[in-house]
């Protein structure tokens, strides 16, 4: 059964662990990144830049879906129509894990940020699957 009390808790806090997220990922690639990758192998900048694109898409995606659910909880749009928005859509991660070896190497802010990342993201595709399924 749905809990909207709930649901909308768990948007909430989801949406400021994202929005918390996002300005740590801004803060982190305008200010240390620079000097962080220049100390790096060629290999692990490169996988540096990747991880933070990945970051990036998983935060874009999850912000996306959280704010629509905020949008539905506040009245201002339908389930039907946030249903056909494309930002709606949020999948399981696709992509390949990193090579732990290699994330090893990178800067710790940045293994801090990609966990927290990949952690929000799984929580709100499981989010999604579920009122996916209860909507069906």
């Amino acid at each position: 059964m749905f809990d909207s009390t709930s649901h909308v808790a768990f948007v909430e806090r989801a949406y400021d662990e994202a929005r918390a997220l996002l300005i740590q990922t801004r803060d982190y690639i305008a200010g240390p990144s620079a000097a962080e990758s220049r100390a790096l192998e060629p290999a692990d900048r490169l996988r540096l830049t990747l991880e933070l694109a990945r970051l990036t898409r998983r935060l874009t995606e999850a912000t996306a879906w959280l704010m629509l659910q905020k949008g539905i909880a506040a009245g201002e749009i339908t389930r039907a129509d946030a249903a056909a928005a494309d930002a709606a859509r949020i999948e399981p991660d696709s992509e390949p894990e990193a090579d732990p070896a290699a994330l090893a190497r990178l800067p710790i802010t940045v293994r801090a940020l990609i966990d927290r990342t990949r952690r929000l993201h799984g929580h709100v595709t499981a989010l999604h699957r579920s009122l996916s399924g209860a909507a069906s």
